[in-house]
């Protein structure tokens, strides 16, 4: 295969070269070329993706600040961010005031508070940011931390989006956007064993996605069920179909899709016979 490689392993190399600054200091995105400053009494626990996470000395029993790039065009883009940042946290969010916009260095802002909940039903405030850049890029901040530390997790996430420096725009990986050119497919079923008595089902589900290794895409699924009555005295089923084209460009580790239904972003690793996006596994099928 044309441009065959690791992209994880490929990637270690500039991590090391962005390793976060000092509480403090300045860290950046270097790919996205978005930099911003680590506030007194905070530190960079972990990075995972495109996403620094932020911690106190309590490290992750006490208050927590996610912060991350996107192909932010609008605060609809960051809000699909932030809805899937909630969904991968096992957390469900409820704005509990109207969303404030202003002006950051020049650029536009967007700030909003809810009421997270996880799934055990702890209660957590959450506070977000929101920051467009001029190119098509932007930077979403969000804390959360009990009621009694929101003051304190707050101020910190707002220090966070006013420092943002924005050095450019995005540099598209070159190398990885030719390598998820071909075609690949995702699949998944499941079916039950037809008896008399209990009479059976079965389902599947399946993708094919399409990169010309240039920056197009085309995308297709179906999805299948069928059922058997027991007694075997009829069956039923049902299928659907859906379909997308568009464009895409990889920013480091980062997938972006953008077609005729919107915009997708998915954590991306390549490797020689299968690309894995968001931890779905795609095979090669040509």
């Amino acid at each position: 295969m044309r441009a065959r490689f690791t992209l994880t392993l490929l990637c270690a190399a500039s991590a090391a070269a962005q390793q976060p600054a000092p509480p403090g200091g300045r860290t950046s995105f270097p790919s996205w070329n978005l930099s911003y400053v680590i506030p007194a009494g905070w530190q960079v626990g972990q990075e995972a993706g495109r996403v620094h996470t932020l911690v106190t000395p309590a490290g992750l029993q006490g208050p927590v600040i996610y912060v991350g790039p996107g192909m932010h065009q609008s605060f609809n883009d960051a809000g699909a961010d932030l809805s899937k940042g909630f969904t991968a946290l096992g957390l469900a969010g409820t704005p509990t005031r109207q969303p404030i916009t202003s002006t950051i260095s020049g650029m536009q802002a967007m700030t909003a508070d809810y009421l997270a909940q996880n799934q055990m039903g702890l209660a957590l405030q959450a506070h977000a940011v929101s920051v467009l850049t001029p190119h098509g890029t932007g930077l979403l901040v969000v804390g959360f931390a009990p009621a009694h530390q929101s003051g304190e997790m707050g101020a910190a996430v707002d220090r966070i989006a006013q420092s943002l420096q924005v050095g450019g725009p995005p540099q598209p990986n070159p190398q990885a956007i030719a390598a998820l050119r071909g075609r690949w497919m995702y699949y998944a079923g499941r079916a039950s064993g037809v008896t008399s008595a209990m009479g059976g089902a079965s389902n599947s589900y399946e993708e094919f996605v399409e990169f010309d290794g240039v920056g197009r895409f085309t995308y297709q699924s179906s999805a299948s069920v069928s059922v058997t009555t027991p007694g075997l005295t009829g069956t039923a089923g049902g299928a659907q179909a859906q379909s997308d084209e568009g464009t895409y460009t990889v920013i480091a580790t980062t997938l972006v899709v953008r077609g005729r239904q919107g915009q997708s972003t998915f954590d991306l690793q390549i490797l020689p016979d299968r690309v894995i996006a968001d931890g779905r596994t795609y095979l090669r099928a040509n």
